[in-house]
């Protein structure tokens, strides 16, 4: 065990724990071993002053000191033994009591550490050493300190409250000295990891499209750390920006960015920030898809009555229909069509938006009988588009009406929505109503008729009839019709009088009116029997068997959806042709084929009271003509309306009506054009148009002097189209059909009923 290294001071043997040096006198330190030693310098900068070698014996010798040298010198072995000396060194200077470095002046240190503050004592002389502000007041409160003469100030437990300028301070031979000012900087202590922000919590991409996902942070330091975690099978790119916001806060802005998604990198993405209290996370999802959507799902109430899209309201109440839209690409357009667009004075909507998610609401206040209908929502994106339609229905009072309709006879009829149902009483006297309260025994006797549904009438309401056969035991009798339904109930009563008849005069006047209508009934069914039904014209051909053919049964024939056109969108004009089973009427279209196109069609509908199997054949009619496709030679069909109202069939419009009656009218026309022949060909060798010459008929040929648009009842289809016209005179003699015709016309005609004869025999 070698013995401690001695320490010389100018060649003399230390034997204290401090010396005194003046300042601008040699500084003269050797250091004696058993072994190699080496010196320890307060400041790393002052080791050139250290003698070179690796002896037993090294020197630090200074020719000038300042008060820098100030300080604790060591001396040890350099094989790493224990065993070491050392010596506190005052550089006394006259004028600086107290040597600070300039680089430590400014203080920076974490809350609730110990910071020593250099004050280094030159003069060993200095008394009451001790700590104040640099303003002249002492110390903030809770601050606790403890001095050491060879060290400096230490100051325990650091609080951002102590954020202030100090000096260290002494007193020699009585007169107050003071050391340069220090600058604390206290940073808080962080209580809370880092608030982390992304922008949404899903994320939707179509593959291939660019991805960035921005993640904000904030920290009042540098001590912070932004990662990521992803389970994407490409590999993202991250790019960092930090801003200075002010003091003690730094904006961090980390993005993650994928150049091109595919379908595997579908999944979660996290943001993690973190700091010295803790770690915070914010998580988002990644959904890639191989296509453009929008996804619309409706939302009703459940207080409301309603079966999927359809819904039941009172008169009076609002009503709230609301879509829950899932987009990507986000929404550029969307609307709502209802029954009374463009006039929703009572109508309100709005959409909300939740990133790639919506919520379409339409409020209705206060609903009348005219806003039950279609309410329909559109969605478009730049890529796609979609729709929902809703049905509302309006509850409707009942309203019963009671007719007489003979001796034994009487019908009660009644509509309203849902349908009503009619429940018939009768009780002995003339009455108001046969449901009052009775007292003794004036009792209503229920009775029983059955009810059926007659047809749907305007605005929902549905019609109900009851007959009920009653024979009066009573010479004074009331019966009572009381329809009702989940909106309200009606009621209309019938007073019977019936006079004092001798039993012979009732039994033949019942035999009489049996009789009667007995032959009634014979002569209703024959003529029954006799009555046209309307059956459908167009049959299809399955096999042929010499003259004997097979054909197809058009009611099995699929109906194909794409003929489906907006009831909403079609305008019911003028009737063109009527019969006893249905009518032909001019409508006008919007947006048929386009948008914005506006076309004149005519449209094909039955009668309100047709029965079930002419609505058939008119179905049938539809299915054979979406069947046959297109022909310029044959009035093509447009497009049809089946759903929410009766079938309507909408054909191209012609305006000039059919072939055969144009042809008729112009029988005299032709002759009177034939008989002038000789005369034309003498003026032009050319075709040429005479419309303009006006033609007269005479009143006995059977046909009308005025152009006739009638058209044929109920026929399937007009087979010919009329010529075409090139100039606007021309359109004019078209609309009008005021001209005579020639040979070339009717040969025109001919071959173009040949063709669609043809197409219509290519057919079947």
């Amino acid at each position: 065990e070698w013995r401690r290294p001695v320490i010389k001071l100018n060649s003399k043997v230390v034997k204290s724990a401090e010396v005194v040096v003046r300042a601008g006198r040699p500084l003269d330190l050797r250091c004696e071993g058993e072994a190699p030693v080496i010196w320890q310098t307060r400041l790393p900068k002052h080791r050139r002053y250290i003698s070179r070698g690796n002896g037993t014996v090294r020197t630090f010798k200074v020719e000038r000191p300042t008060a820098e040298f100030t300080g604790t010198y060591k001396c040890y072995y350099t094989n790493g033994s224990h065993r070491d000396s050392s010596v506190y060194v005052y550089v006394k200077d006259p004028i600086h009591v107290f040597w600070t470095s300039s680089t430590s002046l400014q203080v920076v240190a974490k809350e609730g550490e110990s910071y020593l503050l250099p004050c280094l004592l030159t003069n060993p002389e200095a008394t009451d050493i001790s700590l104040r502000m640099n303003n002249g007041t002492s110390v903030p409160p809770g601050m606790n300190f403890t001095i050491f003469r060879d060290r400096g100030i230490l100051i325990h437990s650091l609080h951002p409250s102590f954020n202030a300028d100090y000096i260290c301070t002494a007193r020699v031979n009585g007169v107050e000295m003071t050391s340069k000012a220090f600058s604390i900087n206290v940073i808080q202590k962080l209580r809370f990891p880092p608030y982390v922000f992304l922008e949404t919590e899903e994320y939707v991409r179509i593959v291939g499209e660019e991805l960035k996902i921005p993640c904000t942070t904030h920290n009042p330091n540098f001590y912070y750390n932004v990662t990521w975690k992803y389970t994407t099978k490409s590999v993202p790119k991250i790019t960092e920006i930090v801003r200075s916001n002010g003091e003690n806060r730094l904006d961090i802005e980390s993005t993650l960015t994928i150049a091109a998604v595919n379908l595997a990198d579908t999944g979660n993405i996290s943001c993690i920030g973190s700091n010295e209290a803790g770690v915070n996370t914010s998580t988002t999802y990644l959904l890639v898809v191989d296509k453009p959507y929008i996804r619309l799902s409706p939302q009703l109430s459940p207080k409301l009555a309603h079966k999927g899209l359809s819904v039941e309201v009172n008169e009076g109440d609002d009503l709230e229909l609301s879509v829950l839209i899932e987009a990507y690409p986000h929404i550029t357009k969307h609307r709502w069509d209802t029954p009374t667009s463009p006039n929703t004075a009572t109508q309100e909507n709005k959409l909300i938006r939740y990133n790639n998610r919506y919520h379409a609401i339409l409020q209705l206040k206060r609903m009348n009988i005219q806003e039950q209908g279609q309410y329909t929502f559109y969605a478009q994106s730049e890529m796609t588009n979609a729709s929902i339609t809703f049905q509302v229905q309006m509850y409707q009072r009942p309203i019963a009406v009671v007719k007489w309709e003979n001796v034994t006879t009487l019908t009660c009829t009644s509509h309203g929505y849902p349908p009503p149902r009619i429940i018939w009483y009768q009780c002995f006297g003339i009455r108001p109503t046969c449901n009052e309260n009775n007292t003794g025994l004036q009792l209503a006797i229920p009775l029983r008729a059955p009810t059926v549904e007659v047809q749907r009438e305007e605005y929902g309401a549905v019609e109900v009839e009851s007959v009920l056969t009653v024979a009066f035991s009573n010479r004074r009798m009331t019966v009572e019709c009381v329809a009702f339904n989940l909106a309200g109930v009606s009621s209309d009563t019938l007073a019977v009088n019936v006079n004092d008849w001798p039993f012979t005069s009732l039994l033949i006047g019942a035999a009489a009116i049996l009789t009667i209508l007995l032959v009634l009934l014979i002569f209703l069914f024959y003529k029954y029997k006799q009555k046209p039904r309307y059956e459908i014209r167009w049959k299809i051909i399955e096999a042929r068997d010499g003259n004997n053919y097979t054909f197809i049964d058009p009611t099995q024939l699929p109906y194909n959806e794409k003929w489906e056109f907006p009831r909403d969108k079609l305008k019911l004009g003028k009737i063109l042709g009527a019969g006893a089973f249905g009518k032909v009427v001019e409508a006008t279209a919007y947006g048929m084929g386009k948008e914005d196109n506006v076309m004149r069609v005519a449209v094909k509908m039955l009668k309100a009271r047709a029965h079930s199997d002419e609505r058939e054949a008119l179905m049938s009619e539809l299915k054979i003509l979406s069947h046959l496709g297109h022909h310029q030679n044959i009035v093509n069909l447009l497009g049809a309306c089946t759903y929410g109202g009766p079938v309507l069939v909408i054909t191209e419009y012609c305006s000039l009506g059919d072939l055969l009656n144009f042809l008729r009218q112009k029988a005299e026309t032709f002759v009177n054009f034939v008989m002038n022949i000789p005369d034309i060909m003498e003026n032009s060798t050319d075709y040429k148009n005479i419309c303009n010459q006006k033609q007269f008929i005479r009143s006995d040929s059977g046909i009308s002097s005025e152009t006739s648009s009638t058209y044929l009842e109920m026929r399937p289809s007009r087979l010919a189209e009329l010529p075409t016209v090139e100039s606007s005179e021309d359109l004019v003699c078209e609309e009008s059909g005021d001209w005579p015709l020639d040979i070339d016309d009717l040969l025109r005609f001919s071959f173009q009923v040949a063709q669609g004869l043809d197409f219509l025999a290519r057919k079947n």
